[in-house]
């Protein structure tokens, strides 16, 4: 049986407990300005994923290696459905949890999307450093990239838009 760990009201995302005694935990974000395909984009195309990562991103039989050094993270994006949802395979250095999938499912709305992250198969000292990971991180970066290279951003540092 599954059991729900949080608390109604809270700013805590929740978590579950699974018997085989793994852990999942379920973080929700809305991307204001940014578009579903934008972020799919983000998270699976080698050039994009290179440019808000900071690091190389590879594409290989298995899916879409990439990495942020400085999380200590490596993954693979793999399982695509196109706009709508991205399986991503973790190894996050120094955690207990070796290796991790996250799914992240895409929902459009009229000015933003909503992004629903699932972290499965995590130990339970490992559930704090998921919910770092994605908030205030990935999350955050690949929001910043989004909002950098959109229709309605502009480039800073230019004054005339016809010299762009």
């Amino acid at each position: 049986m599954t059991s729900l760990n949080f608390r109604p009201g809270s700013k805590q995302d929740p978590s579950y407990a699974h018997e085989d005694g793994t852990h999942s935990l379920i973080i929700t974000d809305i991307i204001q300005r940014g578009t579903a395909s934008q972020i799919y984009r983000a998270f699976t195309d080698p050039a994009s994923l290179s440019a808000w990562t900071g690091s190389p991103a590879v594409e290989t039989p298995g899916g879409v290696r990439w990495s942020v050094g400085e999380f200590g993270l490596e993954a693979t994006s793999v399982e695509l459905v196109l706009g709508e949802r991205i399986a991503v395979e973790l190894e996050c250095q120094g955690w207990p949890t070796k290796r991790s999938r996250a799914e992240i499912r895409l929902w459009p709305t009229p000015r933003a999307t909503m992004a629903i992250v699932t972290h499965r198969g995590l130990a339970e000292a490992d559930l704090e450093h998921a919910r770092e990971l994605w908030a205030p991180k990935v999350l955050d970066r690949m929001r910043w990239y989004i909002h950098a290279v959109g229709p309605q951003s502009s480039p800073v540092g230019v004054t005339d838009r016809g010299s762009v």
